[in-house]
Parts: C-alpha cells; sequence; structure tokens
C-alpha cells in the first residue's frame, strides 16, 4: 500500500563543506513539486543558492551541532527530550550516515551513507594514534549501527554497498545505489591564483591529506626527474590535513623540488573547473574513496586523467581511463611519462573522460534519491531498488 510523501526531515548536521554542500544543494532543488509532500532541512545555514520552495523549510541548526562529539553526546538529549519538532515527521532521512536527531520508534528512517574513512582499515592506519583514529572508529561505530538499523540505506557506489555488506553484516532495511552528479560551473581562477600557475603543469587536485598519496606522488615526481629532462611542474591544490601537510613539505624539501612542485592551497569549488582545464593532465591518485565529486569534475573538463586503481575508481572512470596503483612510485613515474610522450594517448584520455562523465547529473541523482525515500515509505516497497531507472517529473 503506497503512502504519501507527507511530512519529510532531511538532517544535514554533517554537512559542513565540500561535498556534502554540493550534495545537500542538489537534492533539495529536485524535491518533488507535491501537495502532499513537505521538506524540512535541519543544517547549519540555509543554503541562498537555492531558489526558494514553497513546500521546503529551512530549520538552523544550533551551533554546538557542528563537531561530531557535542552534535552526538548533547544532541542525543537535546533532539529526543527537547526539540519541540520531534514529533513532526513521517521520515528522517540521515545524509551523514547516522540517525542525528533520534525520533519516535514509528519514524522512517533513511540513512546515506557516504564517508568510506571510518570502514577503510588501511586508510585509517595511515593516520598516527590521536584523536583522528578515534574519530574514526567512533563513526564506524555509529555508522555501522545505524545501517543495520536503517529502513533504507543509499549508498553511493556498488564499491560502498560491497564493502557495508561485508563490514557492518546484516542490514534490515532495502537500499539502492545512487551516484553523485556533477555540474560544470564557469567561473574563472581568481587573478593572483592563475599567475603562481607555469605555463605547464600536471595537477592533483583533491584535500591533502594521509590517504591522498601525495608523497607517493612527489616521490615519483622526483624519480621521473632523474630520468628525463622536464619543462613542467607538478601543482598540488586542496585544503590541508595538518600533520599530512608538514609530511609532504619535509618531503619536497628532502628531495629538492621546492621550486618543481607548487603547493597552491584551497580553491574556491566554482573555480577548480578552470583549474583542471588548463592542466597538461589531471591527477587523482586517492586510495580511499566512496564517490568522489571531485574526480566526476575532473572527467567532465575533458582533460587527460591518471587515476588511483583503487575502487570506486574504476567503477567511475570504466575501462578506457588510465590507472595506477597510488602508492606504487615507480609505477606512478613511469605513467606520468608515458603520457607526457604521447599526445595522441593524452587526446583520446581527455575525449573518454568527458563522455564518461556525462553518465553522472545531479538532477539524475536527486530524482532517484527522492523516487528511494518513497520506496522506504511505501509498505510494499521491494527490499532493494535499482540503481536507476525512469526518472520522475522533479522540480526545475
Amino acid at each position: 500500500m503506497k503512502r504519501a510523501m507527507t511530512k519529510i526531515l532531511l538532517s544535514a548536521l554533517a554537512a559542513r563543506r565540500g561535498g556534502g554542500i554540493t550534495y545537500l544543494r542538489n537534492i533539495v532543488a529536485t524535491f518533488p513539486d507535491r501537495p502532499d509532500a513537505r521538506l524540512s532541512v535541519l543544517s547549519h545555514e540555509p543554503f541562498e543558492s537555492i531558489p526558494a520552495q514553497p513546500n521546503v523549510e529551512w530549520i538552523r541548526a544550533p551551533r554546538w551541532a557542528g563537531p561530531p562529539i557535542t552534535r552526538f553526546l548533547i544532541g542525543f538529549f537535546y533532539f529526543r527530550f527537547f526539540w519541540p519538532r520531534r514529533r513532526d515527521f513521517d521520515l528522517v532521512y540521515g545524509t551523514g550516515g547516522s540517525f542525528d536527531v533520534p525520533l519516535p520508534g514509528d519514524v522512517t528512517r533513511v540513512v546515506a551513507f557516504q564517508n568510506m574513512l571510518p570502514f577503510d582499515r588501511e586508510a585509517r592506519r595511515r593516520y598516527g594514534p590521536g584523536w583522528m583514529r578515534l574519530r574514526h572508529w567512533l563513526l564506524w561505530f555509529v555508522q555501522g549501527w545505524a545501517m543495520r538499523r536503517a529502513d533504507f540505506v543509499i549508498f553511493i557506489s556498488d564499491h560502498g554497498r560491497r564493502v557495508i555488506d561485508k563490514v557492518v553484516g546484516r542490514r534490515r532495511g532495502g537500499s539502492a545505489v545512487i551516484r553523485h552528479g556533477v555540474t560544470r560551473t564557469g567561473a574563472p581562477l581568481d587573478p593572483e591564483v592563475a599567475r603562481r600557475l607555469p605555463d605547464r603543469f600536471l595537477l592533483y587536485l583533491s584535500t591533502i591529506d594521509a590517504y591522498k598519496a601525495q608523497v607517493e606522488l612527489v616521490e615519483a615526481w622526483s624519480l621521473l626527474r632523474r630520468c628525463r629532462p622536464m619543462r613542467e611542474k607538478l601543482v598540488l591544490a586542496g585544503p590541508n590535513y595538518p600533520p599530512y601537510a608538514r609530511r609532504l613539505r619535509a618531503t619536497i624539501a628532502r628531495l629538492g623540488l621546492e621550486e618543481e612542485v607548487i603547493l597552491l592551497g584551497a580553491v574556491r569549488h566554482e573555480q577548480v573547473l578552470d583549474l583542471a582545464g588548463r592542466a597538461l593532465i589531471n591527477l587523482f591518485l586517492s586510495a580511499c574513496e566512496n564517490c568522489p565529486i571531485s574526480l566526476l569534475e575532473l572527467m567532465s573538463v575533458g582533460r587527460p586523467l591518471l587515476i588511483s586503481s583503487r575502487q570506486p575508481m574504476p567503477e567511475l572512470g570504466g575501462p578506457e581511463l588510465a590507472y595506477v596503483d597510488p602508492y606504487d612510485v615507480p609505477a606512478i613515474a613511469e605513467a606520468i611519462g608515458r603520457l607526457l610522450d604521447d599526445p595522441a594517448a593524452r587526446q583520446q584520455l581527455g575525449e573518454a573522460a568527458a563522455r564518461r562523465a556525462l553518465m553522472f547529473g545531479w538532477e539524475q541523482c536527486g530524482v532517484a534519491t527522492w523516487q528511494a525515500i518513497q520506496a522506504a515509505l511505501d509498505q510494499d516497497a521491494p527490499r532493494s531498488v535499482p540503481s536507476s531507472g525512469q526518472p520522475l517529473a522533479a522540480r526545475r
């Protein structure tokens, strides 16, 4: 028996920056314009870039709900006993992978699995003892418990679903795989950033972090320079995790590459496609991902790509792109040298990446998400829904 979509709470307390914000913007923008459907978005800030919608309201979250520890410790009591809206919803959707907002037992519960890092033991071990390891363990416990108890789980890659089925075990609810989308943005680079770029460069655009393999890339760059003359520079762009950034800078200094490797820092999201479009070759060597929006954006630029061979990158990129083990320094150096010597191969890779990127759209992702949520509400819904299908009419 079908149920009306009625009142839905989208808990976006974990969406603070980057891909979480991009995901939230796009699925809210496709919320169905139906008289029986109302959406409340619990977030830290309303997103002004989303047009006002009559059946969507924004609820500002308390300031303490930002950090994960206070969100779980204080939020458990606040949202359970003091939040006046706690019984107003038929379904709660936790985009951060857990039940941030405790609600009565008769509420349908849906979670999205976004963050692979807590469930990847090899990646977790790359952080030294301390807060980050503890944080990832806590997320592993909390999110695993939520996925076991959820009425429905939205995965963003087949790889993610396989990992959770193996690590978390039996889940009581259904699931769907709904991959992220990509949107082309046309904002030009800030002039001061553009002036720092060399004429010919290879670009790795991603957070500088322990599982992103920038240290191995720099070591490969040094090895390559010892084997051949090079006009190109290596540009690393993105925000950084300080302990790993210190290790990266020490590696650059040890290898004498201060003039050959440029640390560009964070680049505003609306400008990243302009930056990637200027690169001779784009690199994405992360060893732990779920469905990285940054990779999909790089593919859409149409420039040649060298990508990590770890899943889900081959799942997303398909068989026509070039892959390499992100921790195999000689293999990285050989793969880069091969591409530098073969302009025809670079052109073919760029064209293949652009074609593949056409498979990923935010409207398709948003519509499929609300279809999955409707399936969770329906009493007679199947326990698993397909990854794609004919989309319902969505708001434009």
